[in-house]
């Protein structure tokens, strides 16, 4: 039995690797179609079709991603700005609201609320998933993200003008793929995963819970209660990236390797959209040349974790880095399509970063634009010390 689970494991790892290959190559090309063409272009209105779809399925596999995760994650517990999370939620789900033509609010409060003793990305997980939720199930009237505080801990609240929910299925909307009034599995609705994922995430979360109400045809409210912090808010990692440019790449050598050639071609596009100068290969076979002519130091190695033959993404890395060891240690991104905690790379040397092949094209030159200033800024400080 136990030798059937981990075939199942390793069958489900390499389905969901594979399946992310193709995906991920379908918004890397639609990124790069609508650099070339204008606005107002009659193919614009079906790349935006292709793009909403592929979206769909982005979020279903994150979805995935995210539950799969949390059994081994450990929370990072420090004082959070919650008016921050908040507003970025918000933001993030305003045009997806008023595309369904849905109003979404931020309650208004003469102050902001206290801070909040939280893991900030696994909080601002939890508020999205209800923020999602609350979108697809209303149709008419609007959806308003708030907040009280309730003695020592906030109550933040998700309320909703949707279809609510029958006593018969309160018990089960935090299982597992359980969803209501989706017979037909309407992809646009997710997989049913979003609530439980929100379960497992206060399960994580010491001193937090939730609840919920709703009454059938006049909507739900689902709240998340967090100790408030007596110490002032960390700056989260989010607050400040966000100011990251990708002109960071602009003129910096890049070298990338993948061994699906449609997604090494669209992540070649994607960096030299921004500025970058970039090297290919599938393998480490192929950048054996390039090594070979003893040229530019990479700023920055960008790999996929699982290659078809011969080394690994990571071996690829290894051996790039030992090549260019007198120039010190090389950053490396792993972008992935697997099922990777960031715990499989403990033993690889920092700087790394782990990115996923579910993530937006723009969001990963985002990221990889932000790693790469990171580490500027940390050359340019020990240069200052010596």
């Amino acid at each position: 039995m136990k030798e059937l689970v981990k075939e199942k494991e390793r069958f489900f790892s390499s389905a969901y690797h594979d399946i992310q290959q193709p995906l991920a190559a379908i918004n890397l090309f639609i990124r790069s179609a609508r650099v070339k063409l204008e606005d107002k272009h009659p193919a614009s209105h079906d790349l935006d079709v292709i793009e909403e779809t592929a979206r769909d399925i982005l979020d279903m596999f994150k979805d995935i991603q995210d539950y799969s995760e949390l059994g081994s994650y450990t929370p990072h517990v420090v004082p959070v700005d919650t008016q921050a999370v908040l507003t970025e939620v918000f933001m993030q789900y305003l045009e997806p609201a008023r595309s369904r033509g849905i109003e979404l609010r931020l309650s208004a409060r003469r102050h902001s609320p206290p801070p909040i003793e939280t893991d900030r990305s696994l909080f601002k997980r939890a508020l999205s998933n209800f923020v999602s939720n609350a979108i697809k199930n209303t149709s008419v009237g609007g959806v308003v993200i708030g907040w009280a505080e309730i003695g020592d801990r906030l109550r933040i609240d998700v309320r909703d003008t949707g279809v609510g929910i029958a006593p018969a299925h309160r018990e089960a909307i935090f299982a597992e793929y359980y969803q209501i009034n989706n017979p037909g599995r309407d992809r646009s609705k997710g997989l049913g995963l979003g609530l439980s994922i929100v379960h497992r995430v206060i399960g994580i979360l010491p001193k937090h819970s939730m609840s919920f109400w709703s009454a059938e045809g006049r909507g739900s409210r689902f709240s998340l209660y967090a100790p408030i912090s007596e110490m002032a808010p960390v700056i989260g990692t989010d607050d400040q990236r966000s100011a990251a440019s990708t002109s960071v790449l602009q003129g910096r050598y890049v070298l990338l390797c993948d061994d699906e050639p449609t997604v090494l071609e669209g992540l070649r596009r994607l960096f030299l959209s921004a500025g970058a100068l970039v090297d290919t290969a599938e393998s480490m076979a192929g950048f054996e040349t390039i090594l070979a002519d003893d040229g530019r130091i990479p700023d920055v190695i960008v790999t996929d974790i699982r290659l078809r033959d011969g080394p690994t993404g990571i071996e690829v890395a290894e051996r790039i880095r030992r090549h260019f060891a007198w120039a010190g240690v090389l950053p490396v991104a792993f972008i992935t399509g697997e099922l990777v905690s960031p715990r499989a790379l403990r033993d690889f040397a920092e700087p790394f970063v782990l990115l996923r092949k579910s993530s937006a094209p723009e969001s990963t030159l985002d990221e990889v634009s932000r790693f790469v200033a990171a580490q500027q800024a940390t050359a340019l400080g020990q240069a200052r010390d010596l």
